[in-house]
């Protein structure tokens, strides 16, 4: 089986299994706005040691994340010019950390925002609130 189409099963498998709330595609596509206005060549922070890539500025951690839930090897340069590929790293990540089981309520488009942002524990920081702002002015555009 072409490997891109076993990852492709992959990632639909494991999200549909870690976690309680689907990642809307309204959110993706306010992600997308935010993070690179649509961009799919965006390459962001190139004077920092861990670039971000594509059109939802995936970095070296995310992918780090998903393939060790996945047993996949992305790179995050892979996501650059690759729509599809990037808002599949996406919802997986979120979907892996937007749990209710590790937020101890059922996650909230907010919460999955701002762990996109932060981090696993990002729906808890101050400083992803800025972010939950600039995505909520996408959301449903």
């Amino acid at each position: 089986m072409n490997k891109w189409i076993m990852l492709v099963v992959m990632l639909v498998a494991v999200s549909a299994r870690a976690s309680d709330a689907p990642v809307h595609k309204q959110l993706i596509a306010a992600l997308i706005r935010v993070e690179s206005n649509g961009n799919d060549r965006a390459i962001g922070d190139r004077g920092k040691k861990e670039m971000a890539y594509g059109c939802l500025q995936i970095r070296k951690p995310c992918v780090d994340d998903v393939n060790k839930a996945l047993g996949t090897k992305i790179k995050a340069q892979d996501c650059l010019g690759n729509r599809d590929l990037s808002i599949k790293v996406c919802a997986t990540y979120i979907s892996l950390y937007a749990t209710k089981n590790r937020l101890g309520k059922d996650p909230t488009i907010e919460d999955m925002a701002r762990i996109w942002n932060g981090g696993p524990n990002g729906y808890k920081s101050k400083y992803t609130n800025g972010y939950w702002v600039k995505v909520q002015k996408h959301l449903g555009k």
